[in-house]
């Protein structure tokens, strides 16, 4: 057996070591997201974000909420707050990608990736019920 086989991914494929915000041609946002490694810090920190939102969302109408829409990501040089912020633009939307004929949203890359069937179905509420008054 040859180590390459031990991957599930073509080891020597291109892969973009820096991520770019305005890198979003389907190719790159479909490899980003069928990519991206949820570590357990990740996963609190995805749900610590999307409960947050999601509370401001079922209480839009409390004055304790009102104006209170901001995120603050912290951290080293090169820890990842960049592609976290950009994975997280692709959840918030459910951005649509296509590859090869087959189209997937977003969500559909967690699936199995953030533990547990909770995730997906409390970050399946549309961004736009906040919005709407």
């Amino acid at each position: 057996m040859l180590v390459r086989d031990l991957f599930a991914k073509q080891i020597d494929r291109p892969i973009n070591g820096v991520i770019k915000a305005d890198q979003a041609d389907s190719e790159s946002v479909w490899q980003e997201l069928d990519e991206y490694v949820v570590t357990k810090e990740l996963d609190i920190h995805f749900r610590r974000f999307f409960g947050a939102y999601l509370d401001a969302i079922d209480n839009a109408g409390n004055p304790d909420v009102l104006g209170k829409v901001g995120v603050w990501i912290s951290g080293f040089f090169g820890s990842g707050k960049s592609h976290f912020l950009k994975i997280l633009s692709y959840l918030l939307e459910n951005r649509a990608v296509t590859r090869g004929g087959e189209t997937k949203r977003a969500i559909e890359f967690f699936d199995g990736k953030i533990p547990g069937r909770h995730a997906r179905r409390r970050h399946q509420a549309p961004p736009s019920r906040a919005t709407s008054t």
